[in-house]
């Protein structure tokens, strides 16, 4: 039973389903460097074409939950892909940050992605940023 189970593991192991990152370079006009950097730090792996996956994240089938996780996250927002696909939510952006449902907690469990975790401060400077980059360079693809 061991051996099987070993043989099932190694061999799911070569299922082609992981992250991908397409070519990027559709960004929004930023409307500072800041927002930029708060948005790649506390979003961007879920949101972007830029995804980081954490070493043990490449193993299935944990590889496979996180594709799922950021196929789901970029059909909501991409800011890859602001001026063709931006996503379905991403004219709501700046609320759902302000609400709190983002980042979820989940992803900074265990000390993970800790970096997503913003201040008070910065998280009012993102949504801040946000609301003004959507303002002068409204995203295409999604609800505007």
């Amino acid at each position: 039973m061991l051996v099987a189970g070993a043989v099932v593991f190694v061999a799911i192991q070569f299922v082609p389903y992981s992250v991908d990152n397409p070519k990027t370079g559709d960004e929004p006009a930023w409307d500072s460097a800041q927002t930029r950097e708060l948005f790649m730090t506390a979003c961007a792996d879920c949101h972007s074409n830029e995804t980081e996956v954490l070493w043990f994240e490449n193993i299935a089938p944990i590889k496979w939950y996180v594709a799922n996780h950021v196929k789901e996250g970029r059909d909501e927002l991409n800011i890859s892909e602001w001026h063709t696909a931006a996503g379905d939510e991403a004219d709501d952006s700046a609320e759902t940050i302000e609400e709190g449902s983002m980042p979820p907690g989940y992803y900074t469990y265990f000390g993970l992605h800790g970096d997503s975790k913003l201040t008070p401060a910065q998280k009012q400077q993102l949504i801040d940023g946000f609301n003004a980059t959507m303002a002068a360079d409204p995203p295409k693809g999604g609800e505007g």
